[in-house]
């Protein structure tokens, strides 16, 4: 998983903040949808040119959302499509907009944009209060890195509330982000139980079941997925007769181990199998 602040024009935000937006269309003026190590599921921050720092002169963070999608159109599209979610109350607003951030003051064919999702707005929070150095002169955006740097992120906006907008929802947000972020982590580095190829397709097929009780899988698995509450989190792996229960409880040893890293005693997750054997998901919680 993989997050970016990025530079964003200060009334867009106070729009969509003041109007308590919870999806938002997050718009480039490049047309190029392609992102290196960055797509749908991962986070956008939003940098914010007049919240600076008093004394460092650094750009501070208010908000972040989710990708849900990402796209390039012609502006009308974006308008049509969208309206005053781009971030302005009309089509020339949005125009004139664009056109300020344009090397050559013309309006291009195309732009791109992230459709976002879970938005949330807080107080100015500092990527140097989080370990992470940032210039004063980034213009675009940034990689959050490494992985704590997004946690400690989360934390300090969670202490940094914005009394307009609801608080009990956004602290929700930000802590069941805060808990995907650290499951994508673990996951990412640890990787599903090695398996056959013929097990790995078999394991998928079975697996795919439980969408329609909200589990998806992780990125690139095809053995192992996760379910999000508002507070806890459920990991489900496959197993069969083929599969050896001490490898179930080393993964899921694991996956504990990682998250007491990223989240120290906040990690509510409990483990299960796929063929709902009670015994399996008692002894491999009852280790952990």
């Amino acid at each position: 998983m993989s997050a970016i602040a990025y530079v964003t024009d200060s009334k867009m935000l106070e729009l969509h903040r003041l109007n308590n937006h919870k999806t938002m269309n997050f718009w480039r003026l490049s047309a190029n949808i392609s992102f290196s190590d960055f797509g749908e599921g991962d986070l956008v921050f939003f940098l914010s040119k007049d919240k600076e720092h008093r004394k460092k002169k650094e750009k501070g963070i208010v908000g972040f959302g989710r990708v849900s999608s990402i796209a390039a159109a012609s502006i009308r599209s974006m308008w049509d499509r969208y309206g005053i979610y781009n971030g302005y109350v009309s089509l020339t607003e949005f125009k004139e907009a664009i056109r300020k951030v344009s090397k050559d003051k013309k309006l291009p064919a195309k732009i791109s944009a992230f459709y976002l999702e879970d938005v949330t707005f807080f107080q100015p929070v500092y990527l140097s209060e989080c370990g992470m150095k940032i210039s004063n002169n980034v213009e675009s955006y940034i990689y959050l890195k490494p992985e704590k740097v997004v946690l400690s992120l989360l934390d300090l906006a969670n202490d940094s509330k914005d009394l307009w907008s609801g608080l009990n929802e956004n602290s929700e947000t930000i802590s069941r982000e805060k808990l995907l972020y650290a499951l994508l982590e673990t996951h990412k580095k640890i990787g599903d139980i090695p398996r056959s190829e013929k097990e790995n397709k078999k394991a998928k097929r079975n697996l795919k079941a439980f969408e329609e009780e909200g589990y998806r899988f992780f990125p690139d698995s095809q053995s192992e997925i996760c379910r999000l509450g508002k507070e806890s989190a459920d990991v489900m792996f496959y197993y069969d007769k083929t599969t050896d229960l001490r490898s179930l409880i080393g993964q899921a040893q694991l996956y504990k181990y990682y998250l007491g890293i990223y989240l120290g005693e906040d990690a509510n997750v409990r483990f299960k199998v796929n063929d709902g054997s009670e015994t399996i998901e008692y002894l491999m919680n009852a280790l952990l």
